[in-house]
């Protein structure tokens, strides 16, 4: 009991302290913010996403400049697109988020008006080649600009603080509430490209051009492995999770470039098929394009592949239920959307998992085994 009191006192401790900390922290601000300067942009009026997305309608334009280049994301018949990266679609939530982030912006403290020392606080300008901050400008009608803001680097003297500046202005302020502004066109998309869960996926099968094929696949809904097909009396996988590995591949498939469609050279062609108990089918043209993996992506929905699940329903607590016909039909059309006039450059590791290979999961039995 002793022990048990004790440990109640120490965690109760450490929630006081943790609190006294915070609100002397929130003071600490207070007493630093200037008179009649709390907010960068007043003008904005944002709080909300809901607010957020009202002012999309003002804006037109989302310039960048940063270590990465300039680049802009344009309004495009009510879509927001990337004409860095062939017009494709980006995320309006990483957008509204940037909007609302310039609104909160809250200065904290004046620090200095001298040029000189703008690069001690990363706030020199975007077109310096040392330079690391990041400028965004959000443009309306007519070039109008709404809001520009340069941001330096993080502040070791509080949580959630930087240094700002506006462009144009010597003036830099230590502002709090941090917000995401990638500085580089791939940051401004969805963070996957899709996403299938590895407990929809049925089988896995990949076509080498030589007519090699690797075939991974589950008996059913339920089954927590996915086991290596057509293996010889002396072949064994390389080990029990070697299934898994590729099944969960298109769980998450964050991207690295893309291209428009076009009648390159396309070299060492590679078909990948994942099908799934639901009824949907993603086909994965891997190919190379001077010596760099892409890969062109089509989705559709096939009744034939669909198994529906016994009316007791999945003999596992937890594992979801199969989506309905009519849900995979239209995530089937959302896909194609997003793959029509495009192809895709991911990381290495998913290339490799994409063209994987017999040789590349399996291995000889021991004399033992």
């Amino acid at each position: 009991m002793k022990k048990s009191h004790s440990h109640i006192i120490l965690i109760a401790t450490v929630i006081i302290v943790s609190l006294t900390i915070s609100v002397s922290w929130f003071r600490d601000i207070e007493s630093r913010r200037v008179e009649g300067e709390r907010f960068l942009f007043p003008e904005l009026g944002i709080s909300t996403d809901e607010t957020a997305l009202k002012m999309l309608n003002d804006i037109v334009e989302v310039k960048i400049e940063g270590p990465n280049g300039i680049f802009s994301i344009i309004s495009n018949d009510k879509k927001w697109i990337l004409p860095n990266l062939a017009n494709f679609p980006v995320s309006v939530d990483k957008i509204k988020r940037v909007i609302v982030g310039l609104a909160q912006l809250e200065t904290i403290e004046a620090k200095t008006k001298n040029p000189e020392l703008h690069g001690e606080l990363g706030l020199n300008s975007p077109s310096s080649k040392t330079s690391p901050s990041t400028s965004v400008s959000l443009i309306g009608n007519k070039n109008h600009i709404l809001a520009s803001l340069l941001v330096g680097k993080d502040s070791k003297t509080g949580k959630d603080t930087r240094y700002v500046r506006r462009p144009g202005d010597n003036q830099t302020w230590l502002a709090w509430r941090n917000f995401e502004l990638p500085n580089s066109p791939i940051g401004w998309l969805e963070d996957n490209l899709f996403s299938v869960k590895r407990w929809r996926v049925a089988d896995i099968k990949i076509l080498h051009a030589n007519d090699s094929e690797v075939f991974i696949a589950r008996s059913d809904y339920s089954e927590q492995y996915f086991k290596v097909q057509n293996l010889k009396e002396d072949e064994l996988p390389l080990n029990p999770y070697v299934g898994n590995q590729i099944g969960s591949a298109i769980e998450k498939l964050p991207v690295k470039n893309i291209m428009l469609k076009q009648k390159a050279n396309k070299k060492n062609f590679i078909k990948t098929e994942f099908t799934t108990f639901d009824g949907l089918k993603i086909t994965i043209e891997n190919f190379t394009i001077n010596n760099e993996r892409w890969v062109e992506l089509v989705a559709q929905y096939d009744e034939t592949l669909r198994r529906e699940l016994p009316k007791d329903g999945p003999n596992i607590i937890g594992l979801p239920e199969m989506p309905s016909i009519e849900e995979v039909n239209q995530e089937v059309n959302l896909l194609n959307q997003k793959f029509s006039n495009w192809i895709f450059q991911f990381n290495k590791s998913k290339h490799q998992q994409f063209t994987t290979k017999f040789l590349d999961i399996t291995r000889k039995k021991d004399i033992e085994e």
